[in-house]
């Protein structure tokens, strides 16, 4: 799965008045959540499913393309979840790959984005099975005045199924934006120049390679949770985010072993900081 917010907009309002995506040159991102016990039901029954907590880092350099507003980026992320409580789930998940992308701006904000993460998923060995190539895309497409549509997919090989990515972005007033998109709908509110309120759903997880049990196999995880979030730049080049909200489904597919674990009604709450110059 994908970490954060999938939408892509194809911008037909003035930048001024949205807290959009920067063409930065350097930018670091942490970002960090925890999330309350559930129950998961699996093929054994009902199961403890603990705590979950999840702490991320990335670091990108964008640099212009000759192409005018494309860009072209490359970093590193680093990406770890912890489960605690139960012995039904790993106790860690995680990756440290490269991201190599290929980025269209219209107006100040993402409206096309083409992203690979080559790079180590697993529980707790890093081996050469663990690799994997996670690809990222997603299109703003204009459709009339102020609705753009957005297609696009996520997929690796440690995902179950290809995520697909579709649906229509309206904005309504300078203010206001409806993004009916699939699968993080939302309503964003502009709050004054650089503040933003988003009220909607976010996909978060990996795929990775679990350890014996009694084999390694892949698994999906995969944590959809609803809830709010205010952002906002509290000093020049430094991005804050808070949010929280219930957690309305936690699963771990081993889907090679045809096993699911799955659970639902935790809350969460969730931080995050970017800086950029």
């Amino acid at each position: 799965m994908l970490m954060g917010p999938l939408v892509l907009i194809l911008a037909s309002h003035p930048t001024s008045a949205w807290a959009g995506v920067s063409q930065a040159a350097v930018e670091f991102t942490f970002d960090g959540s925890f999330t309350g016990k559930c129950q998961l039901e699996g093929p054994d029954g009902i199961v403890d499913g603990g705590t979950s907590q999840a702490a991320s880092f990335t670091l990108i350099n964008r640099q212009s393309l000759p192409a005018k507003d494309w860009y072209w980026d490359w970093g590193i992320q680093a990406e770890n979840y912890f489960f605690g409580g139960s012995s039904a789930t790993p106790k860690r998940v995680q990756d440290y790959a490269g991201i190599f992308s290929v980025e269209y701006f219209r107006e100040g904000e993402k409206a096309a984005s083409l992203t690979l993460r080559p790079g180590w998923y697993f529980e707790g060995h890093a081996v050469m099975a663990a690799w994997d190539l996670p690809v990222d895309l997603a299109i703003g497409i204009p459709i009339a005045g102020a609705v753009s549509g957005v297609v696009g997919f996520s997929n690796a090989r440690f995902y179950h199924h290809a995520l697909p990515i579709a649906g229509v972005v309206w904005t309504m007033n300078p203010r206001l934006r409806l993004e009916l998109v699939y699968p993080e709908p939302a309503l964003v509110v502009s709050i004054g120049a650089t503040g933003s309120l988003r009220l909607g759903g976010e996909l978060t997880g990996t795929g990775f390679l679990a350890d014996s049990r009694p084999e390694r196999t892949a698994v999906d995880f995969a944590s959809y949770r609803v809830g709010a979030e205010g952002s906002g730049e509290v000093l020049p080049g430094l991005r804050l985010a808070l949010g929280a909200g219930v957690e309305i489904e936690r699963s771990f597919d081993y889907f090679a072993q045809n096993r699911r674990l799955h659970g639902s009604g935790a809350r969460y709450a969730r931080i995050s900081v970017v800086i950029s110059r």
